[in-house]
């Protein structure tokens, strides 16, 4: 074991979030076969599982031999995301004797667990043990095991706060008078901010709030002098940063405050901005924590958080740019180049893969607006934003399959319509060609995806599959109904202006995201002159090379939606969820798939698991039944289908060899108000079958039937006799999942739910 220091007052001695370095290997962990403990090492933490709570106190104990020198601090730490309500223990062996800490019941954020060294010097063995607060499937991580100095400590985060609101030198006095115009006119030029300015100004006239202006008022009340510090952070996102970082949200605030001050004509705002760009121009590391800087250590976490930090710095520049001195702009323009660009080169030279996924395109935007205000100043950096704009077209065409699908799922999708239709939107702006011009062919053949994905639901956009989301992001819906007027996208922007009575937002994907409003106003700036188109969904559509199907047929006055989930080989980004369905009907969702929720919690990566889906499941097993993922196969339902029935079938024994010798299910709706699905198996292990059925509706039980209970109709599901019949309870962090069981003993069988929508 080696102490490496990270900073004056702290050092880590086990870094658990870096596979090459490899600490687990050094660790004894107790079985746990009992109770389904599965230990592992991560690309970026060391995750444990157990399926249910162990027969003994503990659920998961690991020790490892030290045997190093602690005299130069006073505190062990323990960074790790536990399950909620699970009690975790630090056990230390010391020259000075055992030392012991039980933390608290873990709540809903990743802590640093301190456990006091009281004077030791050496530190022989530490113990890990983790109580589960629950029944059931949970997960975790570990991060890294620390010592810490709180005296040296104390005195590094002092030296810190050396910057006012003044900011001497780098920004003009606070009485100068901007003329509201941009410095470049690559976010949006004068004309486009006066046609915003008055559009915004006709709705608040109506008497309705403004997302704008409460975005500022929230950046007002963020000073952004006070979150400078060593690195930044990846918006709310707590997996990477310190616990001590955790809520210093300093990006997307000053963006905000500057669409805000030009609608206001507010200097202060304008002003405020300015700030927040210098702030993050003085945070040490565009990075998001030491994990990515760690001495002897090649981890790094790609350019999410440097790309995020060009845009923010870059549209600042842009529509701030009045109120900076040359030294504070010179500054800022150095720090793009040097700490942005720099490193996002770095990611396109090493790393291949993310031309085949959606990385390249998620950096787009900031690689973009980051050169093109550098070409401004320094024209050399013209071939540059050529090479960018190149890669892009080309990471389209490999990751956007033949027939427009996308393997990682509508909410990445945002990064096809928003994010390189931004990159590609700041390269027109740049160079002074039109934008329809500039856009490649892959992103032309995407109308079958947003027609496949389409949610009837009133409250969503699209089917969150995969990690995935209901609403989507309205600068991509923009970008896309310009690109593709008659389609599925313009219908869905349509649906989220009359959701948000007439403004361009949608509701964030944590309650603690910094909403990006200057998203919003670019995307009422490429509306503006767009139709409003009617047309209506597809009857029967089908992705044959990304997998999934649906159906679109009318019951009275409602529709009703079935979705049949299929992969495309080696997809990531995805769920166990091969054969699962989504069922739609009088704007409710009564068969649900999950999607995912904020990464900095356990839950996203129970929600990937089959059991939160509509799946067939094994029971009577220790371990988790569940099925290869990724999946290294193709896995499609065959349908046919009209205004009227619809018929599919699909084969999902491929990935799931280790439990099914055979399964196939098949769905039969002879009318839209009548669905029968059968799964037909043969286990090799198991004692019998669990059918799922995953609603958020309130569903009731009532002898061998269940009642889902929608707005404005209901569902109605029966099965055969001697069903075992159950229904549970499951956390969501925004609500609860019902998650209707059917049981069938049994190592081969049939099984047939029938379903009836009733209005």
């Amino acid at each position: 074991m080696h102490v490496t220091t990270i900073n004056e007052a702290e050092a880590i001695i086990a870094p658990f979030w870096d596979p090459e370095l490899n600490e687990l290997q050094h660790w004894t962990i107790d079985s746990g076969t009992d109770h389904g403990l599965v230990v592992l090492q991560d690309w970026c933490w060391v995750t444990f599982e157990w399926t249910r709570r162990s027969a003994q106190a503990v659920t998961l104990r690991m020790r490892r031999t030290c045997g190093i020198d602690c005299g130069d601090y006073d505190r062990l730490l323990l960074c790790v995301m536990a399950p909620e309500r699970s009690v975790v223990r630090i056990l230390a062996e010391t020259d000075r004797g055992p030392r012991r800490l039980e933390a608290p019941p873990a709540g809903p954020k990743k802590k640093e667990l301190a456990l006091d060294l009281e004077g030791a010097q050496r530190l022989e063995a530490v113990i890990i043990e983790i109580e589960a607060g629950d029944e059931g499937i949970a997960e975790g991580w570990f991060n890294w095991l620390g010592l810490q100095h709180t005296g040296r400590l104390a005195h590094k985060l002092k030296t810190q706060a050396c910057h006012d609101s003044a900011w001497e030198g780098y920004l003009k006095s606070e009485d100068f008078q901007p003329r509201f115009t941009p410095a470049y006119g690559l976010v949006l030029n004068d004309a486009e901010l006066v046609a915003l300015r008055g559009r915004h100004d006709a709705l608040l006239a109506e008497g309705k709030s403004s997302p704008f202006l409460a975005a500022g008022e929230a950046a007002l009340a963020a000073p952004p002098e006070v979150l400078i510090h060593d690195f930044v952070n990846f918006w709310n996102d707590s997996r990477y940063n310190r616990e001590r970082d955790h809520g210093k949200y300093i990006l997307s605030h000053g963006l905000n405050a500057a669409i805000a001050g030009h609608l206001l004509q507010d200097k202060a705002l304008l002003r405020l901005a300015a700030r927040f760009a210098l702030s993050i121009g003085m945070c040490t590391n565009w990075d998001d924590g030491f994990i990515c800087r760690f001495p002897g250590s090649t981890f790094e976490h790609r350019c999410f958080v440097q790309s995020l930090c060009a845009y923010e710095v870059a549209g600042i520049l842009d529509l701030a740019g009045e109120c900076f001195t040359d030294l504070g702009r010179d500054l800022l323009l150095r720090r793009l180049a040097e700490e942005a660009i720099g490193t996002i080169h770095f990611n396109t030279w090493k790393f291949d893969y993310i031309f085949e996924c959606n990385q390249l395109a998620w950096f787009a935007p900031g690689r973009m607006l980051a050169l093109a205000v550098l070409n401004r100043h320094w024209p050399r950096t013209r071939q540059y934003m050529d090479i960018a704009y190149r890669e892009l077209c080309e990471s389209l065409e490999s990751s956007i399959l033949p027939d427009g699908g996308y393997v990682e799922g509508p909410t990445y999708f945002r990064c096809v319509g928003r994010d390189a239709g931004l990159g590609i939107y700041y390269y027109s702006r740049a160079i002074g060609e039109p934008m329809q011009d500039l856009i490649p062919p892959a992103m032309k053949r995407c109308g079958d995806f947003g027609e496949t994905l389409m949610s009837t639901d009133d409250a969503g956009d699209m089917v969150p599959i995969c990690d995935g989301n209901r609403q989507h992001d309205p600068l991509s819906l923009a970008i896309l109904a310009g690109l593709l007027p008659q389609s599925a996208w313009s219908r869905m922007l349509q649906k989220t202006f009359a959701r948000n009575d007439g403004w361009p937002t949608m509701t964030p994907l944590a309650s603690d995201r910094v909403p990006m409003v200057s998203d919003a106003a670019i995307a009422w700036s490429l509306t503006e002159q767009l139709p409003q188109i009617s047309t209506e969904p597809a009857v029967l559509i089908a992705l044959p090379a990304m997998g999934p199907m649906a159906s679109h047929r009318r019951l009275g006055d409602h529709w009703v939606k079935l979705f049949i989930q299929g992969n495309h080989a080696g997809a990531g980004h995805t769920h166990e969820d091969k054969g699962s369905f989504v069922l739609e009907f009088a704007g409710d969702t009564f068969a649900m798939d999950p999607g995912t929720c904020d990464y900095s919690h356990p839950l996203a990566a129970v929600l990937k698991n089959c059991e939160r889906h509509n799946m067939l499941i094994p029971y009577g097993m220790t371990q988790r039944p569940h099925p290869l993922c990724p999946l290294p196969h193709d896995v499609t339902p065959q349908g046919t289908g009209d205004s009227t029935t619809v018929r599919a079938r699909i084969d999902l024994t491929p990935g799931w060899e280790e439990y099914y010798r055979r399964w196939t299910r098949v769905w039969d709706s002879p009318s839209p108000d009548r669905l029968s699905i059968t799964d037909a198996y043969e286990l090799i292990d198991g004692a019998g079958v669990d059918f799922y059925w995953q609603t958020r509706l309130p569903v009731t039980i009532d002898a061998e039937r269940a009642i889902i209970t929608g707005r404005r109709g209901r569902a109605q599901i029966e099965a055969p006799s001697g069903i075992v019949w159950e229904l549970e309870q499951l956390p969501l962090l925004d609500g609860v999942q019902h998650r209707l069981s059917l049981r069938q003993p049994g190592d081969a069988g049939t099984l047939t739910v029938q379903v009836r929508l009733l209005s």
